[in-house]
């Protein structure tokens, strides 16, 4: 994250996305930035006014006929309003910010209040908020709380664990750059590891996609890593290494 925009987000406990909204209306002058955002917000909380009765509309037009929900026919419709693909990585995102238990399915109650949060009441709101949405992904700590989201968002609820093939899905929308062996490792998931994925192992590859170096020479096997994480690198390193 960029230093003038984590100095305007430590002054005004603000967001990112308004951290960054008015640092770019003030060609990034962090002074100028803060003192345009407490002129318009003297309360130090910015003020978005909403138009639940546009969200409400929004969400009808996309709900399934029988139930009270956005399912996979309107989220696919949505996705075309938006000009999304419903495979791109923003679709996640959004489900976190709209707290959505099950893919392709936002209730009414969790798409009023994700986007009101949000600041957004129509499609063109929406689709300018995109950009500011992606850039959450850079933030660590934002990433990590988003990554552990997909894990319970991908998982059947019957299910402890992740199905093997929805996993490597999601793992190939989030870490196609942060993990450089993403293509080794999902080959190894398919070809000889085929079977789902528990939660400790999806949030321990993150640690280990953040800590192990490309060579995988800092990899300590008598660490508290999962069995499967630890057959990968011996299954890995040779391959690496040649």
């Amino acid at each position: 994250m960029d230093s003038s925009i984590k100095s305007f987000i430590n002054i005004t406990n603000t967001s990112q996305a308004v951290a960054k909204r008015y640092l770019e209306a003030n060609n990034w002058n962090i002074n100028n930035a803060i003192n345009d955002f407490y002129s318009k917000n003297p309360s130090g909380f910015e003020v978005v006014k909403i138009d639940k009765k546009k969200l409400e509309e929004l969400f009808e037009k996309y709900k399934d006929p029988s139930e009270d929900a956005i399912l996979v026919e309107g989220t696919e419709e949505y996705c075309n309003d938006l000009e999304v693909d419903p495979t791109d990585v923003i679709m996640l995102i959004i489900a976190y910010h709209l707290d959505s238990e099950n893919m392709c399915e936002f209730t009414r109650e969790n798409w009023i209040k994700g986007w009101t949060s949000l600041g957004c009441d129509s499609i063109e709101s929406m689709k300018n908020k995109i950009p500011s949405l992606r850039d959450e992904l850079n933030d660590p700590e934002t990433f990590k709380k988003i990554y552990r989201f997909a894990f319970l968002f991908g998982r059947q609820e019957t299910q402890r664990s992740l199905e093997l093939g929805i996993a490597i899905g999601l793992w190939q929308i989030l870490l196609p750059d942060k993990f450089k062996h993403l293509e080794l490792w999902c080959n190894y998931l398919q070809n000889e590891y085929k079977r789902a994925i528990s939660r400790d192992t999806w949030n321990l590859l993150l640690e280990f996609v953040n800590t192990i170096d490309e060579k995988m020479t800092n990899y300590d096997a008598d660490g508290a890593w999962p069995v499967l994480i630890d057959n990968f690198v011996e299954y890995a390193k040779p391959i690496i290494n040649n």
